[in-house]
């Protein structure tokens, strides 16, 4: 029984990929992606080196969407950063156009997106269907849109060969923040709704997409994912 189902999970995978997260040149974490054909993707960070020494992360995210549409169905994260320890799940209501929250509601569009729905769909989409648009977006009961702006196609390194990307910026305008839950922030959802961060991705063209490269950078600090 533990065999099939392992098959089941295998071959539901589109695909996994393994990333390093580093910061002036040093590698800080390792981030694990999984996605899955039925509208799931998952990610797990864990810390290394001297930050895990100080600062130990193990931190994961696992968001379930419509896989046609992208649009949200539930979403949960498992958040264990240094002292701190949190569990949050959300589910979205879609006759009633709420996402709950344990004990909080919160109104949105009949359709809402989030940075996670969002990896999902710049990873799968073409160009001119994602390009410049708009999205309803949601982040922890704090609502607003976002979109992506293609900026090129440029040759990336990908750990083994060059192979041809295309370059988004990620733009997060957040609205209302009514409902925002509180106390329930990490380092990554903190950061990256912060409108002082560029958020940019590369991902590989064709019929395989993937993210290859992100960085997340203001004036004085750059975080960069390969």
């Amino acid at each position: 029984m533990k065999g099939l189902l392992f098959i089941l999970v295998i071959s539901n995978i589109i695909f996994s990929q393994d990333y390093k997260l580093t910061c002036l040149g040093f590698h800080i974490a390792d981030i694990k992606q999984s996605v899955y054909k039925f509208g799931k993707i998952e990610y797990q960070i864990q810390t290394k080196g001297l930050i895990d020494l100080f600062w130990p992360t193990t931190n994961s995210y696992s968001t379930i969407y419509n896989p046609k549409t992208y649009k949200l169905k539930s979403w949960k994260k498992d958040i264990q950063q240094g002292l701190h320890t949190s569990l949050l799940i959300a589910e979205v209501d879609s006759i009633n156009n709420f996402i709950n929250y344990d004990n909080k509601s919160v109104e949105v569009k009949d359709s809402v997106y989030t940075i996670f729905t969002m990896l999902a769909m710049v990873q799968s989409l073409p160009i001119e269907l994602i390009d410049t648009k708009w999205f309803p977006y949601e982040h922890q009961g704090e609502t607003g849109k976002a979109r992506f702006l293609w900026s090129d196609s440029t040759m990336v390194w990908d750990g083994k060969d060059s192979t041809m990307c295309d370059h988004y910026r990620m733009d997060i305008n957040i609205i209302d923040s009514t409902y925002i839950i509180n106390k329930r922030e990490d380092c990554f959802m903190e950061n990256v709704k912060n409108p002082n961060y560029t958020k940019e991705l590369w991902i590989k063209r064709g019929k395989n997409k993937t993210i290859i490269q992100a960085s997340i950078r203001n004036d004085w600090i750059r975080l960069f994912v390969n």
